[in-house]
């Protein structure tokens, strides 16, 4: 549900990666054979196949879709069921001296204000896909989903897209069974089909900013860094239980909270990573000075705020290009042309 569908002209066939170029991406993992790795981009390639085959429109929903760009206000009463029943912190009894924007304590400014955005970002965007990076718990995934319902774009995320590609194993049996570079080379292949592909909300693994090789292919898009604390993150994930998460349950809690095991892994992760989240385009904050700022600000917030940075971004974007424009060649009478610049070889 509001995962927008992939038209036949927008979903060109995908194609296995060659066992060649597998090796070349994927020469970290020597423990893995290469007959093995052919394999992974063989189920990669297919199952991102059965993926768009899956969300291809049909003729009736192409129809509607179409009906629905052509008329504005439908799409801006569907951002508003995009946010609807998501609550929206408010200030805390006795901190009137904390200025919180209006429109992140009322539903319906809210709601006003993400239709002027998407509206004023529909031609700039220009279809550029948007990635989304960050630690886990910093609610990638259930954000993406909202901004591709908002965009009208479509939502894949990696990880689940690598279980598709092993009989969807969790991301913690595939983990414990195959180890951790060879998620990261599956992860890559994923990043790699969805590149050439335009509207899309992707939401990557936690760690898949380490390897440079990712960068090449989400840098054909806006990466956009969901940052938050490191106790946000903890709380977060503790709450989901650390199961899920096979870098936090390998680690152990030896005799600590699920909180403070969480935490304690959480920021040295975040340390190790951050140099690599700072290379993103755009960084949304997910602090909350409501009264629920202990698990961060609420989606809908969050949303607002990334494409109040996505306009700015592409503002700056068209700024430049028109600087570019506008240059001036100084002392250009003093400059020679070739009709007047004496030959070499005229004395020759």
């Amino acid at each position: 549900p509001g995962v927008r569908c992939l038209s036949a002209a927008a979903a060109p066939t995908l194609r296995p990666t060659s066992a060649r170029t597998a090796s070349t991406e994927t020469e970290a993992s020597g423990n893995l054979r290469p007959s093995r790795r052919s394999a992974a981009n063989t189920r990669l390639a297919a199952a991102l196949t059965a993926a768009a085959a899956g969300f291809l429109c049909s003729g009736k929903a192409r129809h509607r879709h179409r009906h629905q760009r052509q008329h504005q206000h439908q799409h801006q009463q569907q951002v508003g069921l995009g946010i609807r029943g998501v609550v929206v912190a408010r200030a805390a009894e006795g901190a009137g001296e904390l200025e919180i924007p209006p429109w992140e304590e009322d539903f319906d400014l809210l709601s006003t204000k993400i239709s002027e955005l998407v509206e004023e970002l529909q031609g700039d965007l220009s279809g550029c896909s948007i990635y989304l990076v960050g630690m886990m718990g910093c609610g990638k995934s259930t954000l993406g989903k909202m901004l591709a319902n908002t965009l009208n774009y479509n939502f894949f995320d990696s990880d689940s897209m690598v279980e598709m590609t092993h009989d969807n194993k969790s991301v913690a049996d595939i983990f414990k069974e195959y180890g951790q570079d060879y998620f990261r080379d599956v992860e890559t292949q994923v990043l790699k089909q969805l590149g050439p592909h335009l509207r899309l909300v992707v939401a990557t693994g936690g760690g898949a900013v380490l390897r440079p090789m990712n960068w090449s292919y989400m840098q054909q898009g806006v990466v956009v860094w969901l940052s938050g604390s490191p106790e946000l993150h903890a709380k977060r994930v503790s709450k989901d239980g650390l199961e899920k998460r096979p870098l936090l349950a390998e680690a152990g809690t030896e005799g600590d909270s699920l909180y403070d095991a969480a935490l304690k892994k959480v920021t040295s992760m975040l340390e190790e990573r951050k140099k690599f989240y700072q290379n993103a385009d755009i960084v949304v904050p997910l602090d909350s000075n409501g009264r629920d700022s202990e698990m961060g600000a609420p989606t809908a917030v969050v949303l607002y705020r990334l494409l109040t940075e996505l306009k700015a971004k592409m503002q700056e974007k068209k700024e430049s290009r028109e600087a570019k424009k506008n240059f001036k060649i100084e002392n250009v009478d003093e400059l020679k042309t070739m009709r007047t610049q004496p030959s070499p070889n005229a004395d020759a």
